[in-house]
């Protein structure tokens, strides 16, 4: 088994506004990586893990003009340390800070990987597919995820940091409820993005973890992305942005056990606020 070499993301670059449907701006999931990989929790693996960091500069101390440009750069330069630090026999977890972490992520993984043979899978009550023309928050947060998906995305530097190293639209799954816009449903269902709802897996639970199984064993190597807002409330309460929806342990975590078998895995923890 690979060793886990787990990078601290510590970042709020992609909440520089209240959340949508929010009157107040989230602070603190910036704090969350250090608050997840505590001296306890890395002592409980046996074969040792390594740890790298990447401190992203705090919104309040960005000229508004500067953002995108702050963006764009932090973005390239954390996907680099990635695939710099990472050793052929250590498997890639990354640790956030917001979502738009999972942009660098994911960059780092197709640039190892290439696109044709990698999967994505995003557990998370949102689709994260949104523009800064159409935003209702302008937090990149909520848009990380067009921008490996959509050469038209609409910050044409940000889409050329992702320029040879885009998704597929049908390497993409979703599980989880999602809480979408109406320009991210048009998205959905313009490309026929798969999604495994709740009500699919109450449903149809045996079935949707043979297709899984099947999407999975399609791919050389798989990252999966984990917002832990795909959690109902009630279990995932030290998030910014929770779902009203949400799914149960149980309905999760034989994902990721299949998740887990895949030969060539990555890995985003991200939103955790604590």
């Amino acid at each position: 088994m690979k060793k886990i070499h787990f990078f601290k993301a510590s970042s709020r670059l992609g909440i520089m506004n209240p959340p949508w449907g929010s009157q107040e701006l989230n602070i603190g999931v910036e704090d969350g990586p250090e608050a997840i990989l505590s001296a306890d929790f890395l002592s409980s693996f046996s074969g040792g893990v390594k740890v790298s960091g990447y401190e992203f500069p705090r919104p309040e101390e960005i000229n508004r003009a500067d953002y995108r440009k702050v963006l764009r750069q932090s973005t390239g330069e954390f996907s680099a340390l990635i695939n710099e630090r990472l050793a052929d026999d250590e498997t890639q977890v990354v640790v956030g800070g917001d979502h738009s972490v999972a942009l660098p992520s994911v960059l780092a993984a197709i640039q190892r990987n290439g696109r044709g043979r990698l999967g994505y899978v995003q557990f998370d009550s949102h689709a994260d597919l949104c523009t800064f023309a159409r935003s209702p928050s302008d937090n990149f947060h909520g848009m990380f995820l067009r921008v490996v998906l959509d050469d038209g995305f609409d910050d044409p530097e940000l889409s050329q940091l992702a320029k040879d190293k885009k998704i597929y639209t049908q390497n993409l799954l979703y599980i989880g409820d999602l809480d979408m816009l109406p320009e991210e449903e048009e998205f959905i269902k313009k490309y026929k993005v798969a999604n495994i709802a709740s009500g699919d897996i109450k449903n149809s639970f045996s079935e949707k973890l043979r297709s899984f199984s099947d999407f999975v064993s399609r791919f050389d190597h798989l990252h999966v992305s984990f917002d832990v807002d795909v959690f109902h409330p009630t279990l995932a309460r030290a998030t910014g942005t929770p779902s009203h929806l949400g799914l149960s342990r149980e309905e999760v975590f034989p994902f990721l056990d299949i998740a887990a078998s895949c030969p060539k895995l990555s890995l985003d923890l991200v939103e955790v606020n604590p």
